[in-house]
């Protein structure tokens, strides 16, 4: 919650005090990166988790497996970079930003991603082995050196789009460093001649395309706003992203320590009653969230700022939407820890069903109706991970491909 708290207060400093063009431009970098990290995972980190499950208290063997996928996941963070480079080119060039700054901020994105991934990694092994002082540790490292930096920017008058991705990428750097060393033991590997990289490729196999479209549905709102509108709507739709936050806080406890967990258990009777908790413990955090922004906006708009307080209508469609991949997004990470993926490929129809769908029912030019948008897409994945953990769940064993 402290770390959730920093981050909180150092976006909140980017809306509220970078202008409104800069913002945009940041919105795209962050998207971009958010897009390396999924790419640059690819599946990677299923696979770790999954087989990770099983041999956690074999050291050699767990060492051999965390040195293969980060050497694999090294490799998809550079093919991830080299496919969407061009089209974040050209969602800068269509908002109008100079071309010096659109390189720039380009490869300061990729220089935050390896990191990022990296980081993920490592972390899958601390969670399997319940090390949560060493993942809180890299969190609040990252959040506090990404908040001084911020706050000196800010200080000093040079808040724009550059400066604040240097600080992202300074952030991630140190986290991941820190990471890197209070990790270092479980990547001492004995002589071994077991090798994973076979089950880690067909883990990337069976995966890499639902990562393709969780690009999709995680970012399209932002590249279809991009290129249907301009500036403004790009800074709109990232100010009320920031708000995402407030489901960050309860979910991020769930995803480090609950799923984990929830992968390690045995007994059919409490796997059932564990991801009965996890998921509706979501639903009714979103559900709370939304009733309140539509009753109370005003708070949730002061924190935005002067440039975002006359996105009233938007707000609660936002939180709304974000309350949706919340859930969808715990559904699925439910369904990888347990190995479920045989039929994983069906996500991308549902997402693009999603995205038929809420094409033809919104007007995707303006910040509401991709708002609205976004939360329809969601639904027909939503009930895909829900159908395979009800039908996994009636079957007498827990764990399966």
């Amino acid at each position: 919650m402290v770390v959730q708290g920093i981050n909180a207060v150092t976006g909140l400093m980017l809306v509220r005090y970078m202008a409104k063009d800069d913002y945009a431009w940041f919105t795209l970098a962050a998207s971009l990166l958010a897009t390396l990290n999924l790419l640059g995972d690819g599946g990677v980190g299923t696979g770790l988790t999954a087989i990770g499950g099983r041999i956690h208290d074999q050291p050699g063997t767990f060492a051999r497996l965390l040195q293969q996928g980060l050497r694999l996941s090294f490799r998809l963070t550079i093919i991830g970079f080299v496919l969407a480079v061009p089209l974040f080119y050209g969602l800068y060039v269509r908002i109008g930003a100079p071309v010096g700054l659109t390189v720039a901020a380009l490869l300061l994105a990729g220089l935050a991603a390896w990191p990022s991934v990296s980081t993920v990694l490592l972390n899958v092994a601390n969670r399997l082995h319940t090390r949560v002082v060493v993942i809180q540790l890299g969190d609040m490292t990252g959040a506090l050196v990404r908040l001084r930096v911020t706050s000196v920017l800010w200080f000093g008058g040079w808040l724009a789009v550059l400066p604040a991705l240097l600080a992202t990428v300074l952030a991630g750097w140190a986290q991941a460093l820190l990471i890197r060393v209070r990790s270092r033991h479980f990547l001492v590997s004995p002589a071994t001649d077991v090798s994973y990289q076979s089950e880690l490729g067909g883990f990337v196999r069976a995966l890499y395309g639902n990562h393709v479209f969780f690009c999709l549905q995680a970012q399209v709102a932002t590249w279809i706003i991009g290129w249907l509108a301009g500036t403004s709507e790009v800074a709109d739709l990232g100010a009320l992203a920031r708000l995402g936050v407030l489901f960050v806080a309860v979910t991020s406890p769930i995803h480090y320590l609950a799923v984990p967990a929830i992968a390690r258990i045995r007994d059919q009777g409490l796997l059932r009653r564990r991801i009965a908790l996890a998921l509706g413990s979501a639903l009714l955090v979103a559900a709370a969230v939304v009733v309140v922004a539509c009753l109370l906006p005003a708070p949730f708009l002061w924190l935005l700022g002067g440039n975002y307080g006359h996105l009233i209508v938007e707000l609660p469609l936002a939180l709304a939407a974000q309350g949706l991949s919340m859930v969808t997004s715990l559904a699925w990470a439910l369904v990888l820890a347990r190995g479920w993926v045989k039929n994983a490929w069906i996500t991308i129809l549902t997402t693009l069903a999603g995205f038929a769908i809420g094409a033809a029912l919104f007007p995707l030019g303006t910040v509401a109706g991709m708002l609205s948008f976004t939360s329809v897409s969601v639904l027909p994945t939503l009930l895909f991970c829900i159908g395979v953990i009800v039908f996994q769940l009636s079957q007498k064993q827990g764990h399966g491909a």
